[in-house]
């Protein structure tokens, strides 16, 4: 028989994949339909599905703040959580496009390794860099994730984060990278102190030995850190002294690639 009954769409078709691909073709038709939204009914013959099976699915949705019932229409509107999604994608597309300009001015100025990375849970993932010209670098890929807190990206991004959302991004204990790794969340939070007095963060070969990098936050235009640029090269070329220098070269290019991004200062 090719019909089958209501009942057993409903029990085979909320399981698994198809109930992942039922909610996103809800939050599609949502999204393409005109004001004021689509109500229970409309959702339910989009999906195929019985009215309860179908309220499940959008009650889920409302949870996670992706839909908002309007109760006074009686209609399902896109939510919060939509725009959060779609406002960080296009942050981060534009983001690369305007940081290369600056990373590869900053590159040729210093020969050493350019990094743009973001916070994801509590790492750092690089999402664009530029290579040294030179035979010994930093060897790095695009999409590496690394320990936020051993990372002068990480540690960047991290000391401009308010204090109250920093903890989701640091684990309860530091594993060692290095010998030279902070190990205690009381030794991190000095260090970020420390990193906010001068404006920028530093890798003492905490994340790789023999590397040492400087990285500075990158701002939106609602004065987030949203992400992080560094230089890093071999801790022979790249050394303490040389911070005064670096430090000064990479702020001004996070400064320049925040101006683009939007922002109207350097963050606080």
């Amino acid at each position: 028989m090719a019909d089958t009954s209501e009942k057993q769409r409903d029990a085979g078709g909320t399981t698994g994949t198809q109930s992942v691909d039922r909610a996103l073709q809800v939050l599609l038709q949502i999204a393409e339909s005109p004001p004021p939204g689509l109500t229970l009914a409309a959702c339910s013959s989009i999906l195929g599905y019985s009215k309860p099976t179908t309220l499940r699915i959008l009650r889920t949705l409302e949870a996670r703040q992706f839909l908002r019932f309007d109760e006074e229409l009686g209609v399902y509107t896109l939510g919060v959580a939509t725009v959060q999604l779609g406002s960080e994608y296009l942050n981060r597309l534009d983001l690369r496009r305007a940081a290369l300009p600056s990373m590869r001015s900053l590159v040729d100025e210093t020969r050493e390794t350019a990094h743009l990375g973001v916070l994801s849970g509590t790492d750092v993932v690089y999402i664009e860099l530029v290579d040294s010209p030179q035979p010994v670098r930093v060897f790095s890929r695009v999409g590496a994730a690394v320990p936020a807190y051993a990372t002068a990206i990480g540690k960047a991004i991290l000391a401009w984060t308010p204090e109250e959302m920093r903890a989701v991004s640091i684990p309860p204990s530091l594993a060692p990278r290095t010998s030279h790794t902070l190990r205690t969340a009381a030794d991190l939070a000095d260090d970020l102190a420390a990193t906010r007095d001068r404006g920028f963060a530093i890798d003492d070969q905490e994340n790789r030995e023999g590397i040492r990098g400087f990285a500075a936050p990158v701002f939106d235009f609602q004065g987030r850190a949203i992400a992080a640029v560094s230089i890093a090269g071999p801790a022979t070329r790249v050394t303490p002294e040389s911070a005064e220098e670096l430090g000064s070269r990479i702020v001004g290019t996070a400064a320049e690639i925040s101006a683009s991004m939007g922002a109207s200062r350097s963050g606080s």
